[in-house]
């Protein structure tokens, strides 16, 4: 296979020639529209972008626009469900496509486009692109009358073989929620930002889900073998060798309710197994028929599916084979559960009579110390956690316009609630033990005691990676905003992908709360992200991230106000410094790139290595710190944060520029409050003239050991009764460990008498660690001290 790099003058003739195509086309139950997508709020606003519709669907192609993440043109950016009015819905999607090596960089040279079929009754368009020398062919297919994009993607190597690849298809939906690949163990659906091995033999079918209330997507992949970012990448582990071609085939099913029947009917056909069919009603203990029933279906343990019935009655279709079911509804109780047994082409009837009514929360939390409210962070520890996420919340937060007050509706049962403010770092959670009756409301009061108040010795906590409802992400503003604060946060932070949409919004509540704000975005290439802070009022990426490369990119956030440029999670396959490394990043290094990212969800160790390595050369790159977190609800703000010491409350830029000073460290837990230096600060010694450094160190969670440690090539004079003395790290070594016990303890180091530099590891007795940015040494001769 030869596909010869196009200029743009051909790609242009191409699509004028579908153009004419499209003009001439008379309306259809299958069409094909070029310009600026028809599905609203869409994201393909080219004239050259091509929509794809029928009376169930629309799906966009970005052939002019930029896809998100920097990935080649040529992809799903939206898709769209036709309402029960003809109309067709909001986008559902961020990004559906091929991925074809675990979301490494992209080299792309160009993208061609051939309309194969343009009639009434199908829709044929072929994309073919470039992945270095591997010629990546997709094929998207929509018959009339189905809820069924159909996709066939080639792979084939006219370069080197490659090893070890992780391809296959994606789908990241922009809002709702997230059904993971039903597997054995359930890894696949952990819901945390935290790094997981997501990797399983034990999958019970082949599909992902993303849904709302009245919407679903789902991602039929009958050729994956693995799953990665809560199954939203279903992957093949396989090998491309020379001259080798491989294929893989799946399914974009749309939807307009959340009702995965469907789904699983698709799956019987695509599988062609044997089937039957469950049926039944739903009622209350008092015998009210729920309107919107939902049958909850699991297999060997594990949620499988869900089907939605109406005014008390459902049917739908299972393979054969043993189930478990159990009914609910919006804010009900769980029914009993049953195990129940499919036979081909036989109907099984299941009746629920047992359900209960919704019941009421309200909590009030406040401050145990000050008795002041408190914004927190509530989540059902114990009881109903509902599986179909629209049905009801697991997590809850008080609300902005009455601190430390939270009022929601939860099914009847008997419960645990964790209540948290600042959890892990200032304070630690509250347990409370509860029942929720029918029909009736629960008052909770909660006082948390407050271990340490960092503002009050002058330091200033952020989660610095945090994204609100742009693409992927799917947090409100408020709901950002309400998270931060009840994690204890000091000043709020909104990095979305490539846009600054949020920031306005999110400056308003901070604003209205008397809360330090740092706009952001995270401008987002395929070969590395980057956060920039803080972003200007109304300044908007001029660049393409997905065809300028550093320098450009570098330059535009300089423009939109930028103090500082951090390199997020700078070694997963995508980051700046692993795109370094295989010489995939356009315009290689950049020097004035600021901050490297502890990231909460990814191994930080080759991060920390090189920014030791850097700080031996004495290059001052500081670190960042954030968790990442894209939905509040499953994910935890400010998992990981970023202290740093600004005296008194901060705006943007003071906040930014104490970060490209160093005065700041990352933590994980343990707090620190420096005595008699600062972190970023140089020392100045004599020789013979031996100094100490002092810090108060806290941890809510017990201390367990704090270590002083230094670039590897200095020389060291202290104590040599310190045990774990001059231990190699790398390029660093740990000169001086001590032991710890207690939620507080005073340290005092002798400073190394040599140039170079010492940080702090403080580690507390759940493992979760601080790691400060260097303070500096530097031998002077004696007149100069």
């Amino acid at each position: 296979m030869n596909v010869p790099k196009l200029h743009s003058l051909f790609i242009h003739a191409i699509m004028a020639v579908i153009g004419l195509s499209v003009a001439t086309q008379s309306i259809a139950a299958v069409s094909i529209v070029k310009g600026k997508t028809i599905i609203p709020h869409g994201n393909a606003i080219s004239d050259k972008d091509l929509t794809i519709k029928n009376d169930k669907l629309a799906f966009s192609l970005a052939l002019g626009s930029a896809p998100p993440w920097g990935v080649a043109r040529g992809c799903i950016v939206d898709v769209a469900n036709v309402k029960t009015d003809g109309s067709l819905s909001p986008d559902r999607v961020a990004f559906a496509d091929f991925i074809p090596n675990n979301w490494s960089s992209w080299p792309n040279t160009y993208q061609t486009v051939d309309v194969i079929k343009d009639s009434a009754d199908e829709a044929i368009v072929n994309i073919t692109r470039d992945f270095g020398q591997v010629v990546i062919s997709t094929t998207y297919r929509l018959a009339e009358g189905s809820d069924l994009i159909h996709v066939q993607t080639t792979m084939t190597n006219q370069g080197e073989a490659i090893l070890d690849m992780h391809s296959g298809f994606t789908l990241w939906p922009d809002a709702g929620y997230k059904f993971a690949v039903p597997a054995q163990a359930n890894k696949a659906n952990k819901p945390n930002n935290e790094a997981t091995n997501e990797q399983s033999a034990n999958f019970i079918t082949d599909r992902f889900v993303g849904y709302g209330a009245d919407w679903a997507v789902a991602l039929h992949a009958p050729d994956m073998t693995e799953v990665k970012n809560q199954s939203r990448d279903l992957y093949t582990h396989h090998n491309l060798q020379a001259g080798q071609t491989v294929s893989f085939s799946g399914d974009y099913q749309v939807l307009a309710s959340g009702d995965l029947a469907p789904v699983v009917r698709a799956e019987i056909e695509r599988k062609n197994v044997k089937a039957g069919t469950l049926s039944g009603d739903v009622q209350t203990q008092s015998g009210k028929v729920l309107a919107q029933p939902a049958i909850v279906v699991t297999k060997d343990g594990v949620p499988y599916m869900w089907g939605l019935g109406q005014n008390g009655q459902y049917q739908f279709d299972l393979p054969v084979g043993e189930y478990q079911v159990y009914a609910t509804g919006k804010g009900y109780s769980d029914s009993k559960v049953h195990t129940i047994e499919i036979t081909e082409n036989n109907t099984q009837t299941l009746s629920f009579n047992d359900l209960l009514a919704p019941g009421k929360v309200s909590i009030h939390v406040t401050d145990a110390n000050t008795k002041a409210p408190l914004d927190a962070k509530i989540k059902i520890e114990k009881g109903n956690q509902p599986l179909i996420e629209f049905l009801g919340a697991r997590t809850f937060f008080t609300e902005l316009d009455r601190t430390g007050q939270a009022t929601f509706p939860l099914a009847p049962g008997e419960y645990q609630l964790n209540i948290s403010a600042g959890s892990g770092f200032n304070a630690q959670p509250e347990l409370i033990n509860t029942t929720v009756r029918a029909n009736k409301s629960t008052d909770i009061a909660s006082a948390i005691t407050i271990s340490t108040y960092p503002t009050q010795h002058g330091w200033y906590a952020g989660d610095l990676h945090h994204h609100a409802n742009v693409l992927e992400g799917s947090t409100p503003p408020e709901y950002l905003v309400r998270s931060q604060l009840a994690a204890g946060l000091n000043v709020l932070f909104v990095s979305d992908h490539d846009s600054t949409k949020n920031n306005a919004e999110t400056q308003a509540l901070a604003d209205k709360r008397g809360v330090p704000f740092i706009p952001s975005i995270e401008v987002s290439p395929s070969w590395g992200h980057f956060n920039a802070f803080p972003i200007d009022a109304g300044a908007q990426l001029s660049v393409d991230p997905g065809v300028d490369d550093i320098h450009s990119i570098i330059k535009d956030v300089r423009r939109m106000g930028a103090t500082v440029i951090a390199s997020n999670h700078p070694y997963i396959p995508y980051g700046y410094l692993s795109s370094l490394d295989k010489n995939t990043a356009p315009g290689g290094f950049n020097p004035s790139i600021d901050l490297f990212e502890l990231n909460a969800g990814v191994d930080n160790k080759p991060t920390i290595e090189k920014a030791h390595q850097l700080w031996s050369q004495g290059l001052p790159y500081y670190y960042t710190a954030g968790s990442d977190t894209h939905d509040v609800w499953n994910q935890t703000s400010g998992l990981n944060r970023m202290f740093v010491f600004t005296g008194s409350k901060p705006d943007g830029h003071v906040f930014a520029q104490a970060m490209k000073n160093g005065r700041a460290y990352v933590s994980f837990g343990p707090v620190i409050y420096p005595q008699n230096v600062m972190f970023g600060d140089t020392i100045k010694f004599a020789k013979n003239q031996p100094q100490s450094i002092s810090f108060d160190l806290v941890a809510v969670n017990g201390l367990k050991s704090v270590q002083l440690i230094g670039n590897a090539e200095a020389n060291n004079n202290t104590d040599s009764s310190n045990n774990n003395k001059d231990q190699q790290e790398g390029s660093s070594r740990i000169i001086n460990q001590q032991t710890l016990q207690g939620q507080s303890a005073s340290i005092t180091f002798d400073v190394p008498q040599s140039s170079g530099w010492v940080a702090l590891v403080v580690e507390d007795s759940k493992g979760h660690k601080a790691y400060s940015n260097p303070i500096w040494l530097k031998e002077v001769d004696k007149s100069q001290f």
